[in-house]
Protein backbone atom coordinates (compact mmCIF):
# COMPACT_ATOMS: atom_id res chain seq x y z
CA UNK A 1 0.00 0.00 0.00
CA UNK A 2 1.41 3.36 -1.04
CA UNK A 3 2.03 5.87 1.72
CA UNK A 4 0.10 9.12 1.82
CA UNK A 5 1.53 12.58 2.28
CA UNK A 6 0.10 12.59 5.80
CA UNK A 7 1.81 9.27 6.60
CA UNK A 8 5.16 10.76 5.69
CA UNK A 9 4.46 13.94 7.66
CA UNK A 10 3.56 11.91 10.75
CA UNK A 11 6.73 9.88 10.40
CA UNK A 12 8.79 13.04 10.03
CA UNK A 13 7.20 14.47 13.15
CA UNK A 14 8.29 11.43 15.17
CA UNK A 15 11.86 11.70 13.89
CA UNK A 16 12.03 15.42 14.64
CA UNK A 17 10.96 14.73 18.21
CA UNK A 18 13.68 12.09 18.47
CA UNK A 19 16.16 14.74 17.27
CA UNK A 20 15.32 16.88 20.30
CA UNK A 21 12.67 19.19 18.86
CA UNK A 22 9.60 19.78 21.01
CA UNK A 23 6.41 17.96 20.05
CA UNK A 24 4.55 21.18 19.20
CA UNK A 25 7.41 22.51 17.06
CA UNK A 26 7.86 19.13 15.37
CA UNK A 27 4.19 19.07 14.39
CA UNK A 28 4.38 22.52 12.85
CA UNK A 29 7.74 21.95 11.18
CA UNK A 30 6.83 18.61 9.62
CA UNK A 31 3.74 20.13 8.01
CA UNK A 32 5.46 23.35 6.96
CA UNK A 33 8.26 21.47 5.23
CA UNK A 34 5.69 19.36 3.36
CA UNK A 35 3.79 22.42 2.25
CA UNK A 36 7.03 24.03 1.10
CA UNK A 37 7.88 21.02 -1.09
CA UNK A 38 4.34 20.84 -2.47
CA UNK A 39 3.82 24.57 -2.90
CA UNK A 40 0.51 24.29 -1.07
CA UNK A 41 -1.15 26.63 1.39
CA UNK A 42 -2.56 25.31 4.65
CA UNK A 43 -6.11 24.91 3.31
CA UNK A 44 -5.00 22.79 0.38
CA UNK A 45 -2.76 20.70 2.61
CA UNK A 46 -5.64 19.92 4.95
CA UNK A 47 -7.93 18.93 2.08
CA UNK A 48 -5.41 16.89 0.05
CA UNK A 49 -2.92 15.51 2.58
CA UNK A 50 -4.35 11.98 2.33
CA UNK A 51 -3.37 11.69 -1.32
CA UNK A 52 -0.66 9.20 -2.22
CA UNK A 53 2.85 10.61 -1.97
CA UNK A 54 4.86 10.76 -5.17
CA UNK A 55 8.49 9.69 -5.39
CA UNK A 56 9.48 13.27 -6.14
CA UNK A 57 7.75 14.53 -3.01
CA UNK A 58 9.36 11.79 -0.91
CA UNK A 59 12.89 12.58 -2.06
CA UNK A 60 12.60 16.35 -1.66
CA UNK A 61 10.76 16.08 1.64
CA UNK A 62 13.33 13.69 3.09
CA UNK A 63 16.10 16.14 2.22
CA UNK A 64 14.35 18.93 4.11
CA UNK A 65 13.54 16.73 7.09
CA UNK A 66 17.16 15.57 7.35
CA UNK A 67 18.30 19.18 7.51
CA UNK A 68 15.80 19.94 10.25
CA UNK A 69 16.88 16.84 12.18
CA UNK A 70 20.38 18.35 12.24
CA UNK A 71 18.67 21.28 13.98
CA UNK A 72 19.04 23.70 11.11
CA UNK A 73 16.40 26.41 11.71
CA UNK A 74 13.19 25.85 9.80
CA UNK A 75 13.29 29.36 8.33
CA UNK A 76 16.73 28.83 6.82
CA UNK A 77 15.43 25.66 5.20
CA UNK A 78 12.37 27.27 3.63
CA UNK A 79 14.20 30.56 3.07
CA UNK A 80 11.58 32.96 4.45
CA UNK A 81 10.24 34.32 7.72
CA UNK A 82 7.07 36.33 8.32
CA UNK A 83 7.45 39.68 10.08
CA UNK A 84 4.73 42.32 10.41
CA UNK A 85 2.53 40.16 8.10
CA UNK A 86 5.13 40.30 5.31
CA UNK A 87 7.37 37.50 4.04
CA UNK A 88 11.11 38.23 4.22
CA UNK A 89 13.99 36.30 2.74
CA UNK A 90 16.31 34.91 5.40
CA UNK A 91 19.62 33.09 4.96
CA UNK A 92 22.34 31.96 7.39
CA UNK A 93 23.92 35.38 6.82
CA UNK A 94 21.20 37.07 8.91
CA UNK A 95 19.49 36.62 12.23
CA UNK A 96 16.02 35.11 11.94
CA UNK A 97 13.52 37.86 12.91
CA UNK A 98 11.64 37.23 16.16
CA UNK A 99 8.08 38.30 16.98
CA UNK A 100 9.25 40.48 19.89
CA UNK A 101 11.13 42.73 17.47
CA UNK A 102 7.73 43.87 16.18
CA UNK A 103 7.44 45.81 19.46
CA UNK A 104 9.96 48.28 18.03
CA UNK A 105 7.64 48.90 15.08
CA UNK A 106 4.63 49.34 17.34
CA UNK A 107 6.40 51.91 19.49
CA UNK A 108 7.73 53.80 16.47
CA UNK A 109 4.27 53.97 14.92
CA UNK A 110 2.81 55.28 18.16
CA UNK A 111 5.28 58.15 18.29
CA UNK A 112 5.56 59.19 14.65
CA UNK A 113 2.23 58.12 13.18
CA UNK A 114 1.12 61.75 12.72
CA UNK A 115 4.37 62.90 11.08
CA UNK A 116 3.73 64.41 7.64
CA UNK A 117 7.13 66.00 7.00
CA UNK A 118 10.19 64.32 5.51
CA UNK A 119 12.42 62.77 8.13
CA UNK A 120 15.30 60.32 8.52
CA UNK A 121 15.31 56.93 10.24
CA UNK A 122 18.45 54.96 11.07
CA UNK A 123 18.26 51.18 11.47
CA UNK A 124 21.45 49.99 13.19
CA UNK A 125 22.42 46.39 12.47
CA UNK A 126 19.70 45.85 9.91
CA UNK A 127 20.31 42.13 9.28
CA UNK A 128 17.53 40.94 6.97
CA UNK A 129 16.19 44.49 6.83
CA UNK A 130 12.84 43.84 8.48
CA UNK A 131 12.79 47.03 10.55
CA UNK A 132 14.05 49.22 7.72
CA UNK A 133 11.54 47.83 5.24
CA UNK A 134 8.52 47.87 7.54
CA UNK A 135 9.22 51.41 8.73
CA UNK A 136 9.80 52.65 5.18
CA UNK A 137 6.41 51.22 4.22
CA UNK A 138 4.74 52.68 7.31
CA UNK A 139 6.22 56.17 6.87
CA UNK A 140 6.02 57.17 3.18
CA UNK A 141 7.61 60.55 3.97
CA UNK A 142 10.68 59.00 5.58
CA UNK A 143 14.11 58.12 4.28
CA UNK A 144 15.80 55.14 5.91
CA UNK A 145 19.51 54.46 6.27
CA UNK A 146 20.17 50.87 7.33
CA UNK A 147 23.63 49.78 8.46
CA UNK A 148 25.33 46.45 8.99
CA UNK A 149 28.91 45.21 9.25
CA UNK A 150 28.12 42.25 7.00
CA UNK A 151 28.04 42.79 3.24
CA UNK A 152 26.17 39.50 2.91
CA UNK A 153 23.49 40.64 5.34
CA UNK A 154 23.13 43.89 3.41
CA UNK A 155 22.65 41.91 0.20
CA UNK A 156 19.77 40.02 1.82
CA UNK A 157 18.26 43.24 3.21
CA UNK A 158 18.52 44.95 -0.16
CA UNK A 159 16.62 42.10 -1.81
CA UNK A 160 13.93 42.39 0.85
CA UNK A 161 13.62 46.12 0.22
CA UNK A 162 13.17 45.40 -3.48
CA UNK A 163 10.65 42.65 -2.72
CA UNK A 164 8.48 45.05 -0.75
CA UNK A 165 8.78 48.10 -2.98
CA UNK A 166 10.89 50.45 -0.83
CA UNK A 167 14.35 50.07 -2.39
CA UNK A 168 14.24 53.68 -3.57
CA UNK A 169 13.86 54.98 0.00
CA UNK A 170 16.19 52.68 1.93
CA UNK A 171 19.92 53.21 1.68
CA UNK A 172 22.12 50.38 2.90
CA UNK A 173 25.56 51.16 4.31
CA UNK A 174 28.23 48.65 5.29
CA UNK A 175 29.61 50.12 8.50
CA UNK A 176 29.85 49.59 12.25
CA UNK A 177 26.79 51.07 13.96
CA UNK A 178 26.63 54.64 12.54
CA UNK A 179 30.31 55.15 11.84
CA UNK A 180 30.82 57.68 9.04
CA UNK A 181 27.19 58.85 9.10
CA UNK A 182 26.60 62.29 10.57
CA UNK A 183 23.11 63.28 9.43
CA UNK A 184 20.63 63.80 12.28
CA UNK A 185 17.61 61.51 12.53
CA UNK A 186 14.10 61.72 13.97
CA UNK A 187 14.16 58.01 14.83
CA UNK A 188 16.83 55.40 15.43
CA UNK A 189 15.89 51.74 15.83
CA UNK A 190 18.04 48.75 16.55
CA UNK A 191 17.96 45.08 17.47
CA UNK A 192 21.61 44.82 18.52
CA UNK A 193 23.42 41.62 19.55
CA UNK A 194 22.76 41.21 23.27
CA UNK A 195 23.38 37.61 24.31
CA UNK A 196 26.39 37.30 26.67
CA UNK A 197 29.09 35.21 25.02
CA UNK A 198 29.32 33.01 28.12
CA UNK A 199 25.76 31.83 27.46
CA UNK A 200 26.74 30.18 24.15
CA UNK A 201 26.99 26.58 25.45
CA UNK A 202 23.43 26.74 26.80
CA UNK A 203 21.77 28.03 23.64
CA UNK A 204 19.71 25.81 21.38
CA UNK A 205 21.62 24.27 18.46
CA UNK A 206 19.48 26.32 16.07
CA UNK A 207 20.94 29.55 17.47
CA UNK A 208 24.39 28.41 18.58
CA UNK A 209 25.32 26.45 15.46
CA UNK A 210 23.51 28.25 12.66
CA UNK A 211 22.69 31.91 13.31
CA UNK A 212 25.52 34.43 12.76
CA UNK A 213 27.39 35.01 16.01
CA UNK A 214 28.03 38.65 15.16
CA UNK A 215 24.26 39.20 15.30
CA UNK A 216 23.73 37.18 18.47
CA UNK A 217 26.54 37.86 20.94
CA UNK A 218 27.07 41.23 22.59
CA UNK A 219 30.41 40.64 24.26
CA UNK A 220 31.10 39.01 27.61
CA UNK A 221 28.25 40.81 29.38
CA UNK A 222 25.89 41.06 26.40
CA UNK A 223 25.81 44.84 26.62
CA UNK A 224 28.54 45.89 24.19
CA UNK A 225 26.20 46.36 21.24
CA UNK A 226 23.67 48.21 23.37
CA UNK A 227 26.39 50.58 24.64
CA UNK A 228 27.43 51.39 21.09
CA UNK A 229 23.84 51.95 19.95
CA UNK A 230 23.28 54.39 22.81
CA UNK A 231 26.59 56.15 22.13
CA UNK A 232 25.78 56.52 18.44
CA UNK A 233 22.30 57.83 19.15
CA UNK A 234 23.42 60.60 21.49
CA UNK A 235 24.99 62.54 18.60
CA UNK A 236 22.81 61.36 15.70
CA UNK A 237 19.38 62.19 17.11
CA UNK A 238 17.67 65.51 16.56
CA UNK A 239 16.40 67.21 19.72
CA UNK A 240 13.06 65.61 20.56
CA UNK A 241 13.85 62.49 18.49
CA UNK A 242 13.57 58.84 19.51
CA UNK A 243 15.81 55.83 20.03
CA UNK A 244 13.95 52.51 20.31
CA UNK A 245 15.89 49.29 20.75
CA UNK A 246 15.60 45.69 21.87
CA UNK A 247 17.49 44.08 24.75
CA UNK A 248 17.70 40.68 26.38
CA UNK A 249 16.22 38.85 29.33
CA UNK A 250 17.48 40.17 32.65
CA UNK A 251 19.12 43.29 31.18
CA UNK A 252 16.56 45.91 32.18
CA UNK A 253 18.52 47.32 35.13
CA UNK A 254 21.71 47.61 33.09
CA UNK A 255 19.84 49.25 30.22
CA UNK A 256 18.35 51.82 32.56
CA UNK A 257 21.81 52.59 33.92
CA UNK A 258 23.32 52.95 30.45
CA UNK A 259 20.56 55.31 29.30
CA UNK A 260 20.87 57.44 32.42
CA UNK A 261 24.64 57.52 32.04
CA UNK A 262 24.45 58.76 28.46
CA UNK A 263 23.63 62.28 29.68
CA UNK A 264 21.70 62.83 26.44
CA UNK A 265 18.75 60.45 26.54
CA UNK A 266 15.71 60.10 28.72
CA UNK A 267 13.98 56.77 29.21
CA UNK A 268 10.29 57.06 28.46
CA UNK A 269 9.21 53.44 28.60
CA UNK A 270 10.29 49.85 28.99
CA UNK A 271 7.99 47.58 27.00
CA UNK A 272 7.41 43.93 27.89
CA UNK A 273 6.78 41.13 25.42
CA UNK A 274 3.75 38.81 25.43
CA UNK A 275 5.15 37.08 28.54
CA UNK A 276 5.61 40.51 30.14
CA UNK A 277 9.41 40.13 29.99
CA UNK A 278 11.04 43.58 29.56
CA UNK A 279 12.43 43.64 26.00
CA UNK A 280 12.16 47.08 24.40
CA UNK A 281 13.50 50.45 25.52
CA UNK A 282 11.89 53.66 24.28
CA UNK A 283 14.13 56.67 24.85
CA UNK A 284 14.09 60.27 23.71
CA UNK A 285 16.57 63.08 23.33
CA UNK A 286 15.01 66.07 25.12
CA UNK A 287 13.79 68.85 22.88
CA UNK A 288 16.22 71.33 24.35
CA UNK A 289 19.25 69.02 24.33
CA UNK A 290 22.48 69.92 22.60
CA UNK A 291 25.35 67.60 21.69
CA UNK A 292 28.22 67.64 24.13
Amino acid sequence: MQMTIQDLVQGARSRLIQAGISADAATLDAELLAREVLGWDKARFISERNESATTGFLLNYEHFVARRMRREPIHYIIGTREFWSLDFEVTPDVLIPRPETELIVEEALERLRQATHDFLIYDIGTGSGVLAVVLARAFPHARVIATDLSSRAIAVARRNAERHGVANRVRFVETSFLEGLEEKASLIVSNPPYVPAVFAPGLTPEVRDYEPGIAVFGGDDGLEGIRQVIDAATTRLLPGAWLIFEFGYGQEADVRTLIEGSGQLQLEKIRGDLQDIPRTAVTRKPAGATDR
